[in-house]
Formats: structure tokens, C-alpha cells, sequence
């Protein structure tokens, strides 16, 4: 699991159907104090995030089939949490 921030929401006419009704977003992870990392990856919304929030990320091989009831699920990444606060203390 990491914090990301969501960034941009991805838009799609033609998709696979696992994501069919969902929310998909770019996220880039941030470190503790708000410092955004250059890395960038595409997550689907479980939870209803929106541009801007500060999120945890995750996934593990199964989550996204197991969650949506899906035999195939070509999800790697799930947004899992918007974080309302982080509590920071760098000599811990």
C-alpha cells in the first residue's frame, strides 16, 4: 500500500468490461510530508475519490476479482482509502 494523490481521471470509449461502471484515475505517489514522486500509475476508484484527494493505493493478485465478482479482472491498482489527515512527526 502507498499514498498517492489523484492527479487526472482517465477516460475511455472502448474498454474492457471489468471496468464498466467504475471511476479510473492517474495517481502519483506521495511521501508523508506531501512530496510528490515522479512515478505515475492508473488505479480504479473503489471508493469515490475525486481529483485532487490524497489516497491509499493497493492491490495484491486476486483483490480486484474477489471485490467486483469478476473472473477476469485486469486491475492492478485499487484506491482503497482518501485520507482526511496526515499526522507527520519526522524525528519518528
Amino acid at each position: 500500500m502507498y499514498l498517492a494523490k489523484v492527479t487526472k481521471r482517465v477516460v475511455s470509449v472502448v474498454k474492457h468490461e471489468a471496468y464498466n461502471g467504475k471511476k479510473v484515475y492517474v495517481v502519483r505517489p506521495v511521501l508523508p510530508d506531501g512530496t510528490m514522486l515522479d512515478t505515475e500509475h492508473v488505479a480504479l476508484d473503489y471508493i469515490g475519490a475525486g481529483l485532487g484527494d490524497i489516497v491509499v493505493c493497493g492491490g495484491a493478485p486476486g483483490v480486484a476479482q474477489s471485490i467486483f465478482g469478476l473472473d477476469l479482472a485486469p486491475i492492478r491498482t485499487l484506491i482503497i482509502a482518501i485520507v482526511d489527515k496526515i499526522d507527520y512527526n519526522e524525528s519518528d
